[in-house]
């Protein structure tokens, strides 16, 4: 008889056991009510980092004016950039996706009163590595071994891979760094207005 009150409360306390597991999971609608928070929690943040980097510069403008915090008009210096032109840091930036050979690109920059893409740091250059847009950039060199300099003659101080065994005298910006390229094959190029203090 012994043997059988225990056989018979194995089961009951392997249904309570049960019980309290199921008590203290979620239920499929508080599942779902997370996984939707979740979602909904994600695409705020992506839209504020969306917003903060590539807000036109007028909005930013008129922001400033009615916000008590002025740190931002510091950080942006807005009233300078063209409309289609993007802010980031204390410059203004045009994406053209029309490809050009580099001296195509250094006039239509000059046309729009700013200079073919340079890079003043390395965090400018990780940003703009980012936006996955393969560019040319103002750096040349007179031939294979020789330095790589500026438009503006000074030395270019960042790694630049050569690949091919063609001579590349120019250099064009892309995703994964910088690289040696012929000055005659069409890019995309980006523009440059560094704004004013």
């Amino acid at each position: 008889m012994k043997n059988q009150k225990e056989n018979y409360s194995e089961p009951n306390l392997v249904k309570d056991t049960r019980r309290q597991k199921m008590r203290d999971s979620p239920s499929a609608r508080e599942k779902l009510i997370a996984v939707i928070l979740g979602i909904i929690c994600f695409v705020l943040m992506y839209t504020i980092v969306r917003v903060t980097t590539f807000m036109p510069c007028n909005q930013i403008s008129e922001q400033n004016k009615s916000s008590p915090v002025t740190n931002l008009q510091k950080e942006f210096h807005c009233g300078c950039c063209p409309k289609e032109w993007f802010t980031y840091s204390n410059n203004c930036y045009s994406i053209s996706l029309g490809k050009e050979t580099l001296n195509g690109s250094l006039m239509s920059c000059s046309t729009k009163n700013s200079t073919l893409l340079y890079i003043d740091n390395e965090e400018e250059m990780k940003f703009l590595m980012s936006l996955s847009i393969m560019s040319w950039i103002p750096v040349f060199r007179k031939g294979r071994g020789q330095p790589w300099i500026w438009q503006n003659g000074s030395i270019f101080q960042l790694k630049i891979t050569d690949y091919s065994p063609d001579e590349h005298k120019c250099a064009v910006l892309f995703s994964g760094g910088i690289k040696a390229e012929d000055c005659q094959t069409p890019n995309a190029y980006n523009c440059k207005h560094k704004l004013e203090n």
